[in-house]
């Protein structure tokens, strides 16, 4: 098997990352409307790891060890409970610009067999940034739509 680039171990550390966070905020948060918003954030952290993983299972990439990744995610999620959503917000907004990077950059050398996933990480961190975008000017109605725009059912 092969070594994953660091940029291919961060695109996949991201996403077990958020899937931890949004999972654990899942189940600490009580408000109805921003615990929905919440468990649809985490579908799509899920989706995002599932299709990478497959990428790297289709090209005998090792998957690194993230046991760490998971419970610094899982400790992050249970301050939902007790911070304010518009800080909350404003840290989702600043991980994904560093994200974002490294996903850019992956899609930018990636072979043209591979380009439909990168394209699809892109759009993923893209999709949380204006999902956030949206909550933080208090327009929580439509925050949703990009990123269900996104999720497979």
């Amino acid at each position: 098997m092969e070594k994953p680039t660091e940029d291919l171990a961060i695109a996949l550390e991201s996403e077990v990352l958020g899937e931890a966070f949004f999972r654990s905020a899942y189940y600490v948060t009580f408000f109805g409307d921003r615990r929905n918003k919440v468990k649809i954030l985490w579908r799509l952290e899920t989706q995002t790891k599932k299709r990478i993983l497959e990428y790297f299972e289709v090209n005998s990439i090792k998957v690194p060890k993230l046991r760490r990744t998971v419970v610094k995610g899982s400790i992050l999620g249970v301050f939902c409970s007790v911070a304010p959503w518009n800080i909350i917000l404003q840290e989702i907004l600043k991980e994904t610009e560093c994200y974002l990077e490294v996903f850019c950059r992956l899609k930018e050398q990636a072979a043209e067999k591979d380009q439909e996933l990168f394209e699809y990480i892109v759009a993923h961190e893209a999709a949380i940034r204006q999902f956030v975008e949206i909550e933080l000017v208090n327009d929580g109605n439509n925050s949703l739509e990009p990123i269900e725009a996104l999720l497979n059912d």
